[in-house]
């Protein structure tokens, strides 16, 4: 007697990424808790100074730095314990190899959205109940227009400072979400892409540090004035990676000293929405290239 063999049809892509999604969900679980916690303690907080008149919560878009930590935080914690190369779960199950890594990129990804989301609704709340800014508008200084950032700032005249009201452009709003998919694809790119990818890491940072010790070894100043205009050109540049972070509302501001002894903040210039997209799609363009070369590493060999 002979015994017939059907061949199933492998699950369809929309029923892997919800399958992914619940995994991924349960996966997130205990962190969710521990950002619950660390939530009720900061809000516990803002009404503490609200209550004492120390003023309400800020709600402003430069607040997206959070949400870009955590999507950082998400890509190691989804893949930390995953197995990526070599034998894994993955080679048991009908789906190719790459696209249900994929299904598990995106899945991470729409819980990241959700909680962004979630972070700024927090935040409004937040800030409508304690009377806060919500607008994000604020009075500013600007520096004159020949200083430049990375130009050294002597004292100055208080009376060359240009008083300005500044209010962010409603597409700043979108920036935490923005912010949190671009560290999120290229940390999940990392962490797909190489087999050790804790071990890359720090072979970068000791590099990083053996670089600038040799440099500080032969008490070198034309070796700093070649490195340092790259580095901040790549973290404080007009599309650098703070234009993704924050729109570059933090590498426009410094501090400055003034001619009758004090101090302020000051900006070299307003941060501009075209600045922002510029260093959005770069960033985010140069993750998912990276990731989709990641990807295809996981490819099935046939």
């Amino acid at each position: 007697m002979m015994t017939a063999i059907s061949l199933h049809q492998p699950p369809r892509m929309g029923a892997v990424i919800r399958e992914q999604f619940r995994a991924t969900a349960h996966t997130l679980y205990i962190p969710a808790l521990g950002a619950a916690g660390i939530t009720a303690i900061v809000t516990a907080l803002a009404f503490a100074d609200f209550f004492s008149g120390r003023g309400g919560v800020e709600f402003a878009p430069e607040l997206s730095l959070v949400p870009a930590l955590a999507g950082v935080l998400m890509a190691i914690i989804i893949w930390q314990r995953q197995k990526s190369f070599g034998s894994g779960y993955f080679w048991t199950l009908p789906v190719d190899r790459s696209k249900h890594a994929f299904a598990k990129v995106f899945a991470g990804w729409m819980i990241l959205m959700i909680g962004a989301g979630l972070f700024l609704a927090w935040l409004l709340v937040l800030a409508l109940i304690t009377k806060g800014n919500i607008t994000g508008d604020e009075m500013i200084k600007l520096l004159p227009g020949n200083i430049k950032p990375g130009d050294l700032i002597r004292a100055l005249d208080p009376a060359v400072l240009t008083t300005v009201r500044w209010i962010p452009k409603p597409a700043f709003w979108l920036m935490p979400f923005t912010a949190a998919t671009g560290t999120y694809v290229i940390t999940t790119a990392v962490a797909l892409g190489l087999k050790h990818p804790v071990r890359w890491i720090i072979a970068v940072v000791a590099a990083a540090f053996l670089i600038t010790a040799i440099g500080q070894g032969i008490a070198s100043d034309a070796f700093f004035e070649r490195i340092s205009p790259i580095t901040r050109g790549v973290m404080y540049g007009r599309y650098g990676l703070d234009a993704l972070l924050s729109g570059r509302n933090e590498s426009l501001k410094t501090v400055v000293a003034l001619t009758n002894g004090k101090t302020t903040s000051a900006w070299y210039a307003i941060p501009t929405v075209s600045d922002w997209i510029g260093g959005t799609l770069l960033w985010i363009g140069c993750g998912v290239i990276a990731l989709m070369a990641a990807l295809y590493r996981h490819r099935e060999q046939r």
